[in-house]
């Protein structure tokens, strides 16, 4: 008995030593969208448990999450500007809301009617960050270090009538997030800016008669309940946000938990690019079970469209070097590795 009670006494003692060995970190994470937003639920049902799972498996460190998700501590515009000032340590960032801090992460927005396969894309997007390191620098510069790169599906127009034409388009109010305003240029629609949590609310008042979205926000954000028209356009797949850190907040964290998030971060971008390319198809057959009709748009409407806009691509590129940024190198390198990995867009952005 005595040797049994020693015996117990050693193991609780090595019990509660361990127990005191583990560090604490607490942590916020953050994003202006919805959990029903793919990259979003993906922090919550993916990074989280694969970084807890493997700091559980050191035994040294602990991560007390806060996820405040919907817009609690910043509207999804204002998320670059909240990682930057600690408002929260982890965020998703939407990129498109800030093109005057961000031009050079635009580069799919000013490239429209491109790669369809979310998971191509951001492997080109990565690719493409590794050429060009001063995308990685002007993040850095909000104080801030991109974990991961996340895509969209394929956009296209949500709308209470058919577009099947671009005569169709002449007067439609439209509402836009960041450049896909332009991708209706010279067509006669007028566009307006909002954002996903804004779109619904903005169709069903009339201040919007559609919106320029992407498939898989169809079904989740019931847009299809107010403007039933699915006009599959085919801007394609966009590089529009990014996991980001606080740079502060980075560099106080101990090798093995930088360590964690490095081997669970791309794991996180596969699996939200994955969710992305199977849901958006999954999104408008629920709509239209629920409804919503479908409009074809032809390829040679979608070329034809891609044809009458302006070259945005060299405009924003120009309008980079402006600013002192590789903006022709990153257009350039872009389409580059677009084509070599057999992306096709329907313009030559490049090469006029």
């Amino acid at each position: 008995m005595i040797a049994r009670a020693r015996g117990l006494a050693v193991w609780l003692g090595l019990i509660c030593s361990q127990a005191v060995a583990q560090q604490e970190i607490k942590l916020t994470v953050a994003s202006g969208h919805p959990a029903v937003t793919g990259s979003v639920a993906m922090i919550r049902d993916v990074f989280i448990p694969e970084v807890d799972k493997r700091l559980a498996a050191g035994g040294k460190y602990k991560i007390t999450w806060t996820q405040s998700y919907a817009g609690a501590i910043a509207k999804p515009p204002a998320m670059l500007k909240a990682i930057e000032d600690g408002a929260a340590d982890v965020g998703h960032v939407p990129f498109l809301f800030n093109a005057d801090r961000l031009p050079l992460e635009q580069v799919t927005y000013v490239t429209p009617f491109g790669p369809e396969d979310p998971v191509k894309l951001v492997q080109v997007i990565n690719q493409l960050r590794e050429r060009v390191p001063e995308m990685n620098q002007q993040i850095l510069r909000h104080k801030q270090v991109i974990l991961a790169s996340l895509t969209t599906d394929a956009y296209q127009i949500v709308a209470k009538k058919p577009l099947p034409g671009i005569a169709d388009f002449k007067g439609v109010k439209l509402g836009t997030a960041g450049q896909a305003a332009n991708w209706v240029r010279n067509t006669g629609a007028v566009t307006v800016a909002g954002n996903l949590t804004t779109f619904y609310n903005s169709m069903q008042t009339g201040v919007f008669d559609g919106v320029i979205t992407f498939d898989t926000a169809i079904a989740a954000y019931k847009f299809h309940e107010v403007a039933p028209y699915i006009n599959q356009v085919g801007f394609g797949a966009m590089y529009a946000s990014g996991l980001t850190v606080n740079e502060r907040r980075w560099k106080s964290f101990p090798d093995e938990v930088r360590q964690a998030f490095l081997e669970v971060a791309p794991i996180y971008e596969t699996k939200s690019a994955e969710y992305y390319r199977d849901a958006g198809a999954k999104s408008v057959r629920d709509a239209l079970a629920q409804g919503a009709k479908l409009v074809p748009v032809t390829a040679a409407e979608r070329a034809k469209l891609a044809a009458m806009l302006p070259n945005i691509a060299v405009e924003w590129a120009k309008a980079a070097e402006a600013k002192g940024l590789p903006g022709v190198l990153t257009l350039k390198t872009y389409m580059e590795l677009s084509r070599a990995a057999g992306v096709a867009h329907a313009r030559a952005w490049d090469q006029e």
